[in-house]
């Protein structure tokens, strides 16, 4: 079996990668390479690949997913960044299959695809400082990501149909985000996506910041353990939906920034790449 060893050396757990008890232990029987990601306009391929095994963050799984859209790869995702979403979302030790794959467009998700206020934090932090300062290389950040977003879209999903201007468009498939265990909903759903949206206030200045505060808070602070729907907050569950944005929008797709545009289809997807998470 050819297998590629991907490794991020830009994350922030990267200097504890073992580089060689990985392949003793996950490729020993393949013909294995390694390929090291010291910038962020490093790429890979995964050509003539059977086995991919990349060691990063949630960004990291990402780009793997994307690359291998429509393939027959055997894909594992050892976690080794600042947050590990993702993993953490996982109970247990071990191999452990991925299930249900976000989809939106044709772009691919692990854990969240999310527009709007916050949503650059994942880009915001230097590689430098995450190594260094881990965590707090993103609470930096913060003050200068809080701000109001004016995001027009159409939600349509089985039981929703509306539209409006929001400051975040979150579609979340796990229990975690950015540190907050706040969406309780998804055990109770956990064969579905939880479609977080966040009314924008009229301005973005010092009211309209006061007053994005409270649904923030309520959502990411409180929790969310049932459906909501009110004037400021919507909180569904859903197997299938269509967004329509009226602008093109940066999306963070666990962490990584990709633009979208126009109607856009959002489902779970068990196609491609077998997805397993090493979780030791």
């Amino acid at each position: 079996m050819n297998c590629l060893l991907v490794i991020n050396a830009m994350s922030g757990g990267a200097a504890r990668i073992d580089e060689g008890a990985i392949l003793r232990k996950y490729a020993a029987e393949d013909d294995a390479r390694v390929k090291y990601l010291r910038a962020p306009s490093d790429d890979y391929s995964v050509e003539g690949v059977d086995k991919l095994i990349v060691c990063g963050g949630d960004g990291t799984l990402n780009r793997a997913l994307s690359h291998c859209e429509g393939r027959k790869v055997d894909l594992y995702y050892y976690p080794c960044g600042t947050f590990n979403e993702t993993a953490k979302g996982v109970v247990g030790k071990g191999i452990m299959p991925l299930e249900g794959v976000g989809k939106i467009g044709k772009e691919s998700f692990a854990y969240v695809a999310a527009a709007g206020s916050f949503c650059d934090l994942g880009q915001a932090a230097d590689p430098t400082a995450k190594k260094r300062f881990k965590l707090f290389a993103y609470f930096a950040k913060v003050l200068s990501a809080y701000r109001v977003h004016r995001i027009k879209a159409s939600i349509e999903t089985e039981g929703v149909s509306t539209s409006g201007t929001y400051t975040l468009l979150m579609i979340s498939n796990a229990k975690r985000c950015f540190g907050f265990r706040f969406n309780r909903l998804h055990k109770k759903c956990a064969d579905k996506f939880q479609l977080i949206a966040i009314k924008a206030p009229a301005k973005d200045n010092l009211w309209g910041r006061i007053k994005m505060f409270f649904p923030f808070f309520r959502v990411f602070f409180l929790g969310v353990g049932k459906e909501m729907r009110n004037n400021n907050i919507l909180v569904t569950s859903f197997k299938e939906a269509r967004i329509t944005l009226e602008t093109e929008t940066p999306f963070c797709l666990d962490g990584e920034s990709v633009p979208l545009s126009g109607e856009i289809a959002v489902e779970k997807t068990h196609a491609g790449a077998r997805v397993y998470l090493i979780k030791e």
